[in-house]
């Protein structure tokens, strides 16, 4: 099971990744923005942030990149409608997949599976 932060500007949507996440057994909180978001990580932190790519106010790139600086051993995925984000998004430290509209079920526990190993793996290569 995995710590989740579902980021997207409609509850709508939120509310259909959370009620994914929690049937594969994922703790999941949920923010409406990027700004949000840093806020909840800083005080309960997550494993994995999945996260809508276009939002209102700064968009889910800015955040990506604020995560990985910010919390680097936390893994992101990249949720969007856009089926043309650039090939060089998914190469930036963190991200560690996407998931397009309209969601499934197996797809977003997926994602959410492999964030989850991402981060064992970060945290065992930090073990002296």
């Amino acid at each position: 099971m995995a710590s989740v932060l579902i980021v997207d500007d409609e509850a709508a949507v939120r509310s259909v990744l959370r009620r994914m996440a929690e049937s594969g057994g994922h703790a999941v909180r949920t923010a409406g923005d990027a700004h949000t978001a840093l806020s909840a990580l800083q005080t309960e932190g997550a494993e994995v942030v999945l996260t809508d790519v276009h939002m209102v106010g700064p968009n889910g790139l800015w955040l990506a990149d604020q995560i990985r600086e910010q919390f680097p051993l936390s893994a992101i995925v990249l949720a969007t409608g856009d089926s043309t984000i650039p090939p060089i998004e998914s190469l930036r430290r963190g991200i560690v997949g996407y998931i397009l509209k309209p969601f499934q079920r197996r797809p977003v526990l997926d994602a959410i599976e492999n964030g989850a190993r991402w981060v064992a793996e970060a945290r065992a290569l930090q073990r002296p």
